[in-house]
């Protein structure tokens, strides 16, 4: 072989060797698949209080593709409570909006769905106490309170969708209980 053939040899290998590490002619992976079906459900809360006493159940939709990329609808909750001991009344009078964000992780080779509830509280509360002497309700506390629940949630997948997965927490404003409700979708 001549040196001019080695060369072109050379070159040619470099060019095909250059050309097959461009990513500019690559064609765009699209993301691994985590499930073999997409989900369909709900997500439920239900904000709970003792005194004054409400229960209140909104929920949203959420949609989980075989990717694992998780799309949740928005609710509103409203709650008018006023209740009272015979020494103190409390009335309560708010609107929870929900607008939560998830998304996919894998825990000890299960799946899970992360929720930032994003949910924004705006409520009015008055405290009042009972005054023997003038014989009515005396207001003591009225304020305004704003809010967002930010903590986090996070639910097995495989329990959504065989009985709903649950995650509860006690707040300052009531009991609050978080579900997860999932079925395949074919």
């Amino acid at each position: 072989m001549n040196l001019k053939m080695t060369i072109k040899i050379a070159l040619l290998v470099i060019a095909l060797f250059i050309s097959s590490c461009s990513s500019d002619d690559q064609a765009p992976t699209e993301p691994p698949q985590v499930f073999t079906n997409a989900h369909s459900g709900f997500m439920k809360l239900d904000f709970t209080n003792q005194f004054p006493a409400f229960n209140e159940p909104p929920q949203v939709d959420v949609t989980i593709d075989v990717y694992g990329n998780v799309t949740f609808g928005t609710g509103t909750l409203s709650y008018n409570a006023d209740d009272n001991n015979g020494q103190s009344r409390i009335v309560r009078t708010g609107t929870l909006n929900l607008n939560p964000k998830g998304s996919h992780f894998v825990s000890n080779g299960e799946d899970y769905i992360e929720v930032d509830e994003n949910t924004t509280i705006n409520e009015n509360m008055i405290v009042y106490y009972w005054d023997d002497n003038s014989q009515s309700w005396v207001e003591m506390i009225n304020e305004n309170i704003n809010n967002t629940w930010n903590g986090g949630l996070a639910f097995n997948v495989a329990d959504a969708v065989l009985t709903g997965s649950v995650v509860q927490s006690v707040t300052a404003w009531g009991s609050v209980t978080w579900g997860l409700y999932l079925v395949l979708v074919p």
